[in-house]
């Protein structure tokens, strides 16, 4: 959908929930960044009503604006509109999910129950069952009021040793349902592929994925790359990290603030492997500008205390990006798994090989639809399912899906401090020595 139709569907659709929509922009330069807060109509939060956009103004704001909406309604006011049913333990971990270490940790009480959602087939297989803790973070909070939710649902399942898992991979909004699905999909190919990065090349200590040469990029994202590297004042580093899904993910990456924080990196992925290389670059811009943000708030002196409960403030929301110092203590024991966290490579980016920027997967031009199909015709033909969720359409169109890959990997978790063991896909790579398909070829 063209932009400005997209934004004006957004901002009616927000309307209709009773809903205000408030944006600001973090720097005149473009590309540049927004943040988007939601209001209720007396003024209060409304609970992870908060989102950013990035690259030029327009697709920033309208970006923010979307990402908000996201955020608000894959929080916990989700849980009462879903057709929440509790599975047996043992019923998971014997199907899609056997080999994935996000739900093998099920297998210790065989018949727990445990709150799902049921998925939609995207590959031609059967519908299949998920857990609702794998992409919900807030459900398995251990507070009183959640406790109370999950027990009202007759979940009976141990939690504790699944919360590194947690994490919203394949939640994604679109002003329309191919829109989302294919959201959905590239984040299940860039985060996989980061995990499959940070597990063989840095904690293994194993080859270096290629380094695209900035000479070969066109204009469009040699200029990009020029704002990313002005911004940071530092030369910026692009990686190619796809890997045998054949979805081209890039890293942008800064070697010369890197090292001691995770800061200074960021991931865009697309079957296009030039969008693939902007969406990085200004996903970088973006990461950078909030951090400032973050650190303006530290500033000020506002204390940064963890998320409680399933309601944050906006405040508790920000402060939830300034965790480097919770990392560093929680992971200072295990200095290969804290090089991770902090993305602390620097001094093997010169061992990369100069690569030329990905290419397209699928011919430019290609629609919304058939590259959803594409991304779908990947992930499948590597062994995974996949399979999605509705949660919520919206009374303009706008559709938030969740979407999951069993298999795919979540050791990228290890940034937020959170150790999540790699399944037969991650044991598979570490075995070969080396995360990337297209720089084996």
């Amino acid at each position: 959908m063209p932009l400005a139709g997209a934004e004006r569907q957004a901002l009616a659709d927000i309307a209709a929930l009773g809903w205000r929509a408030r944006h600001r922009i973090l720097d005149a330069d473009q590309p540049t960044a927004a943040q988007c807060e939601l209001r209720y109509g007396d003024g209060s939060e409304v609970p992870y009503g908060l989102g950013a956009g990035k690259g030029p103004l327009a697709a920033a704001r309208v970006g923010a604006h979307f990402e908000a909406l996201e955020h608000a309604l894959s929080g916990p006011v989700s849980l009462d509109g879903l057709a929440v049913a509790c599975r047996r333990a043992a019923e998971l971990t014997g199907g899609p999910f056997r080999s994935d270490r996000a739900v093998s940790g099920l297998a210790a009480r065989p018949d727990a129950r445990v709150a799902c959602l049921d998925y939609e087939p995207l590959d031609g297989g059967a519908p299949f069952a998920a857990p609702l803790y794998l992409w919900a973070p807030w459900y398995p909070v251990s507070t009183a009021a959640m406790a109370r939710r999950r027990a009202a649902l007759g979940d009976t399942a141990a939690y504790r040793p699944l919360v590194a898992y947690t994490v919203n991979t394949g939640c994604a909004i679109g002003a329309t349902a191919e829109e989302a699905l294919l959201h959905a999909l590239n984040e299940w190919a860039e985060r996989d592929a980061f995990s499959l990065f940070l597990l063989c090349s840095v904690y293994d200590r194993g080859p270096m994925p290629g380094r695209i040469d900035p000479a070969a990029l066109p204009d469009s994202s040699a200029g990009l790359l020029g704002r990313a590297r002005d911004l940071v004042g530092a030369d910026v580093a692009l990686l190619d990290l796809t890997t045998d899904l054949g979805i081209p993910v890039v890293m942008a990456y800064c070697p010369g603030l890197g090292g001691g924080s995770a800061r200074y990196y960021a991931l865009g992925a697309s079957l296009s492997g030039r969008i693939a290389v902007e969406r990085a670059l200004t996903e970088f811009v973006q990461g950078e500008l909030l951090a400032r943000v973050v650190a303006d708030r530290a500033a000020r002196g506002t204390p940064a205390q963890p998320r409680r409960g399933e309601h944050p403030s906006f405040d508790e929301v920000v402060a939830e990006h300034d965790t480097a110092s919770a990392v560093r203590e929680r992971l200072s024991g295990h200095p290969r798994l804290l090089a991770c966290a902090q993305l602390d490579f620097a001094d093997r980016v010169a061992e990369a090989a100069p690569v030329g920027p990905p290419g397209e997967a699928v011919p430019e031009g290609t629609g919304v639809a058939a590259q959803r199909a594409a991304a779908v015709e990947r992930i499948a033909a590597a062994g995974h399912r996949v399979g999605f969720h509705t949660l919520r359409r919206l009374e303009l169109g706008t559709t938030l899906v969740q979407v999951q890959c069993p298999g795919l990997e979540r050791f990228h978790q290890v940034t937020n401090g959170h150790v999540a063991l790699p399944g037969t896909r991650g044991r598979a790579h570490r075995r070969r020595g080396r995360p990337t398909g297209a720089a084996a070829d």
